[in-house]
């Protein structure tokens, strides 16, 4: 028999209230929070449906299917409640597998009293029909069964949920504290109106009004929730792009728990379930303890902070972007981090170039220095001379003999010049082939010597060459016999008058260490550091008055390299110098005949 009663509107009110608010937050269900919620606004639907149906429609038939389906409501909003309330805790931990066994008990407890009560009567003792104020209700008294599944183990819950949001509000802040006081408050609301209930206080006769204060409860959390800013983070900020960007986006509430993170982030924190959403950012970033400490000293006051984390031999520009409603109070922050590896890279490579680039211009300039100075005076030198002879031709033989003798060294001075200049500008250009092979070394040295004869007979030098037939060097034999004729070439002309030079080489194992040492005048420290540096200005004169530039030791030390050996200079500075190198030897020995 179907009739109007308005017990019924208000409890489909409650219903209404009920299903909107459950609609309003399904687009955010990834949030455990927001699943919780809508467990909980389930349980009050059928709880406050059922509950209205049974005053609307009064059959004997379905009257028993309504209050079986009105407890199993109460079983499911209460799970629904304590899961909630743990969220808000952030006691996540304590749902392990016993827990959740042991949270299930009561649905499942009261689904086999509903089965049940049709034979042995476990929801009701008794139930009948009353007239109230001119409208027919059910009246049912509760058995003992439902007395267990409605009340006991409801009781049993609401006293751990209560221990846990006391324990919040002692180890929480002042904006945390009211949170869990709203959320006491509105367990105190079911709890007052159950307890009126049994005592026989009814504000409405014949009905419990516990079912409209559960819904009353899911609008307080869900105002908890709105008012601090538990969730609204995410519509602000996440949008479907968020997930298809390279960097890596994470967000955060006010309490600086983790909301939600793209795709991108699960690749750098190795974190792919989306469950574990409000984490305390300490735990998402458990294995980054450096963004743990950066993030928990930001400025409240800085809007935008960034900063370089280093990862992993990535470098990352991390953004913090502190998220505020219109009032200006934080309501969140996000976080970007930007993989900024591939372009640190190139400004490193970018200012070596540079580097290289100012040392190539210094090099060039000095070298430009260094060539116009030193060929302005040989060549003034053999101006001045064809001149005189030009003039003067009629004068003694001896005299002639002396300045054709000058004509020819300062023509030697030039030509070796501008040769060592050709062989480093191919050098530098990269136009010098490296083309190794095996030679004798005594071979090497003996043809370089010979190129010497003249000048050294002319000076009175001897050479000493200690070159053993067997020593084979693995080499370009042109970049080598460069090297030697400016060693030898230098010798001879830093030796003074009737003196020796020395040419030997050592077997190191690896390699053969040849030496060219003069006893002439000798190098000071100074000069020593300056030898092999591009661009340094290094002036000496010869025991006759040869001049030096140190462009020929520059080459010898590119040509040394090129060829996998070392380039060495040492001298006391009075009892001439000794220049070491080191070619690599041939591993099998093979005898050229």
């Amino acid at each position: 028999m179907w009739q109007y009663h308005p017990y019924s509107v208000l409890l489909f009110l409650a219903f209404s209230f009920n299903l909107g608010l459950g609609l309003f937050v399904l687009k955010s269900f990834r949030l455990n929070l927001v699943k919780y919620l809508l467990i909980l606004v389930f349980g009050s639907m059928v709880w406050t449906g059922f509950y209205g149906l049974d005053f609307i429609y009064i059959s004997t038939t379905f009257h028993r299917t309504f209050v079986s389906l009105l407890y199993m409501g109460v079983a499911i909003a209460n799970v629904g409640m304590v899961l909630v309330s743990i969220e808000f805790t952030n006691n996540q931990h304590l749902l392990t597998k016993r827990f959740w066994v042991l949270i299930l008990l009561q649905p499942l407890f009261t689904l086999a009293v509903s089965v049940l009560d049709p034979i042995f009567k476990t929801l009701t003792i008794d139930t009948y029909l009353i007239n109230i104020n001119g409208r027919i209700q059910w009246i049912q008294e509760t058995n003992i069964g439902g007395f267990i599944a409605s009340y006991l183990i409801s009781f049993f819950w609401s006293v751990f949920v209560a221990i846990l949001l006391f324990r919040g509000i002692i180890k929480s802040k002042s904006t945390e504290r009211n949170r869990y006081l709203l959320i006491l408050i509105s367990f105190l609301f079911i709890w007052i109106a159950a307890i009126l209930h049994k005592m026989g206080i009814r504000p409405l006769p014949g009905m419990n009004i516990t079912a409209v204060m559960c819904t009353m409860q899911a609008i307080m959390i869900f105002f908890a929730i709105g008012y601090y800013r538990m969730f609204d983070i995410v519509p602000l900020v996440r949008s479907e792009i968020v997930d298809e960007l390279d960097e890596a986006v994470v967000i955060l509430d006010f309490n600086n728990r983790i909301v939600d993170w793209n795709s991108s982030a699960e690749n750098i924190f190795c974190m792919k379930d989306k469950n574990v959403a409000l984490l305390p950012h300490h735990v998402f970033f458990q294995h980054r303890p450096e963004l743990i400490s950066k993030l928990d000293h930001l400025s409240e006051k800085r809007t935008i902070t960034k900063w370089i984390w280093e990862n992993d031999q990535k470098y990352w520009e991390v953004t913090a972007k502190q998220v505020r409603d219109p009032n200006r109070k934080k309501i969140g922050m996000v976080l970007v981090f930007r993989d900024n590896t591939e372009q640190r890279n190139l400004e490193k490579q970018m200012a070596n170039v540079n580097r290289e680039l100012l040392v190539a211009n210094g090099t060039k300039d000095r070298f430009l220095s260094i060539i116009s100075h030193d060929l302005r005076g040989p060549l003034a030198g053999i101006k001045m001379l064809l001149k005189v002879l030009n003039e003067d031709m009629k004068k003694k033989e001896d005299a002639l003999s002396g300045m054709t003798q000058s004509l020819v060294d300062a023509t030697e001075s030039v030509f070796s010049l501008l040769e060592n200049l050709l062989e480093w500008s191919k050098l530098q250009r990269g136009q010098e082939e490296f083309r190794p092979n095996y030679y004798r070394l005594d071979s090497i040295v003996n043809e370089c010597v010979e190129l010497f004869a003249l000048s050294a007979k002319n000076k009175g030098i001897q050479f000493d060459i200690k070159i053993p037939n067997h020593a084979m060097v693995y080499c370009d034999d042109r970049m080598i016999i460069t090297v030697i004729r400016n060693l030898v070439s230098n010798a001879l002309k830093f030796s003074h008058q009737n003196g020796k030079i020395e040419i030997e080489s050592i077997d190191t194992g690896y390699h053969w260490l040849v030496s060219v040492r003069d006893h002439g005048v000798g190098m000071s420290k100074t000069t020593i550091d300056k030898l092999f540096k591009a661009g340094e200005v290094i002036k000496s004169l010869g025991t006759q008055g040869e001049t030096g530039n140190g462009i020929g030791l520059l080459l010898c030390y590119e040509f040394v390299t090129v060829n996998s050996g070392t380039l060495t200079a040492d001298s006391d500075g009075v009892n001439g110098s000794i220049f070491q190198f080191s070619l690599p030897k041939k591993q099998d020995e093979e005898v050229f005949v």
